[in-house]
């Protein structure tokens, strides 16, 4: 028997990449440079950062190897090559392992792991030479408690949330927080840990968020912010199950703690009342002095008898907090109608785009860009009721532009048809452009590389806003009354397509030159780094001619 599943939206949209003066063009010219060539990654974690000193570190994970270290310098000659390996931390776990962060902090690369230690879910610090690659020194951060007996029977029946450990760096400074959830805590005001570090990794802050007056039987953490060395802010999603409890007190929670402190301050928000489950990008936006918690909450499923689909419904809100007082300030349904206009006026008519909020950008101008993109899942079942196969396909994406208080002023739309394998997490791409990884079996059956080519990549260079993703030639060709497309489920004939958002067009072009006959250029997507202070996108790319490949980084910088 095969059942499919699919969730989110009801049908992956039929798009074209653009409208309004659409352009293809060849002549747009980037400066680009590429390293020697290499032997293209097995499977595992693959990961790209650029430091401020000029250095570029690629990491590489898979199980049973260790994690290797290469590293570029300014002139993108490999200058060291190291394979980091641990007593502290179980090398031949790193499959099942999950890479929480990787981030630069004071000068170094830094990567958070975590992983199982004695069933303990344990995160360790890797701190790493900025030059040389070699290990500096390696800590254990914390961990929770042991895996609680029928945990996964908790989640399912008993509206407990599943353990995690999370790492939120501050964007304006090398202060970061470990978070650390425990669904299953007896006590409700000891389900997450909170610590606070400053640059040079001491612990500025060490505390349990308790739940505001006791009223909330469950706390799920979805989101936090670092102010420098001064204080963390942290949002919850607190509720009561729905086991005969009362349900309307669910509410989304904003708190803060102060260095010094050792007790969070609260405030409820109202508005938030009646979401089943919530996600949300919490960003700080210094410029102009405001917290911005972008929530996407489920409201509601429907299930088809007959064709076995299952439709998700979720809100979107965008609040404006401020910082001093966490009063909300205004608060901004994002119904993406400028998205949804777009493609009526230019594409279709009769569709609704139904992408899913992604990642969140605040711009140097104070305005905002919210990233969409259409998600639909696929589960399929043996006879048993076992899971044989978990797909994710990934359609058209959304761009969407707010001004300094959240309304909405330009929309666009660009039609994308991908195959993922497994389950992704709810803002996949947000969590990504933080480095974080984590293969089957939490996010699906998992086989191969192919996972890392797809989805999108969103640039707010200096002069320039664009969107990439690897895409088959015929896709390419195709102009916006052609209805059909072909869903890429492998990337060895696909190119990296580059599209140039304007204010009246969009301009597409091939981001590393027209292919030619029988060659392909395509690019991991998930390996890649965007640095804005240099304005450079580094990327690892494969050049395809016939059966020949070659992998290299290359190094894009945008206008």
């Amino acid at each position: 028997m095969t059942r499919h599943l699919r969730q989110y939206a009801t049908a992956i949209a039929i798009f074209c990449c653009s409208a309004l003066g659409t352009t293809s063009s060849f002549a747009q010219q980037f400066h680009i440079e590429k390293s020697a060539a290499f032997d293209e990654p097995d499977y595992g974690w693959n990961k790209l950062i650029q430091l401020k000193n000029g250095n570029t570190f690629l990491f590489h994970a898979e199980s049973k190897e260790g994690i290797e270290v290469v590293v570029y310098d300014k002139a993108r000659k490999e200058i060291s090559r190291k394979m980091l390996t641990s007593e502290l931390w179980d090398v031949k776990k790193l499959k099942i392992s999950k890479i929480a962060g990787l981030y630069e902090i004071n000068g170094e690369p830094v990567i958070f792991l975590a992983q199982q230690s004695e069933h303990q879910p344990t995160l360790y610090r890797l701190r790493i030479n900025a030059t040389t690659g070699e290990m500096v020194k390696e800590e254990v951060l914390g961990s929770l408690p042991k895996d609680v007996p029928f945990g996964g029977w908790a989640i399912v029946y008993g509206h407990a949330d599943p353990n995690d450990i999370i790492v939120e760096k501050d964007p304006e400074s090398d202060c970061y927080a470990a978070i650390f959830f425990n669904g299953f805590a007896h006590d409700r005001s000891e389900r997450i840990r909170v610590v606070h570090y400053d640059g040079t990794h001491k612990i500025l802050n060490d505390a349990f968020y308790e739940s505001p007056n006791e009223a909330f039987k469950y706390l799920r953490y979805i989101g936090a912010v670092v102010d420098g060395s001064k204080r963390i802010y942290v949002a919850t999603y607190g509720h009561n199950g729905k086991s005969g409890a009362d349900d309307s007190a669910a509410r989304v929670i904003v708190s803060r703690m102060d260095v010094g402190q050792k007790e969070f301050g609260h405030k409820l928000l109202d508005f938030s009342e009646d979401f089943d489950d919530t996600k949300s990008i919490m960003l700080y936006n210094h410029a102009a002095n405001k917290i911005q918690l972008l929530t996407l909450s489920l409201t509601g499923k429907k299930h088809g008898f007959f064709s076995g689909k299952t439709t998700s419904y979720y809100a979107t809100l965008l609040s404006f907090i401020d910082p001093e007082t966490l009063q909300v300030t205004a608060v901004k349904p994002l119904a993406a109608q400028q998205v949804v206009d777009y493609v009526h006026k230019n594409i279709d008519a009769d569709y609704d785009y139904s992408g899913i909020v992604q990642q969140m950008v605040i711009n140097k101008d104070n305005t905002t860009t919210v990233l969409m993109e259409e998600n639909t899942t696929e589960t399929t079942t043996n006879q048993y009721g076992a899971i044989v196969s978990q797909k994710t396909y990934v359609g058209g994406i959304g761009v969407s532009e707010l001004s300094d208080d959240g309304t909405e002023m330009h929309g666009y739309a660009i039609n994308k048809k991908q195959m993922m394998q497994g389950i992704l997490p709810k803002l996949y791409v947000n969590g990504r452009a933080k480095g974080v990884y984590q293969s089957a079996p939490q996010y699906g059956l998992i086989k191969g590389n192919v996972n890392q080519f797809m989805s999108f990549d969103y640039i707010n260079a200096s002069k320039g806003r664009y969107v990439i993703f690897n895409d088959p030639p015929s896709n390419y060709e195709k102009g916006e009354d052609e209805p059909k497309r072909k869903t890429m489920s492998s990337v060895s004939e696909s190119n990296t397509i580059c599209f140039k958002l304007g204010n009246t067009s969009i301009e597409k072009f091939f981001l590393f030159g027209d292919p030619g006959e029988k060659q392909s250029t395509f690019c991991y997507i998930a390996a890649s780094d965007f640095n804005k202070d240099m304005s450079t996108y580094a990327t690892m790319i494969v050049e395809r001619t016939g059966r020949d490949k070659q992998t290299r980084i290359a190094w894009i910088t945008f206008e």
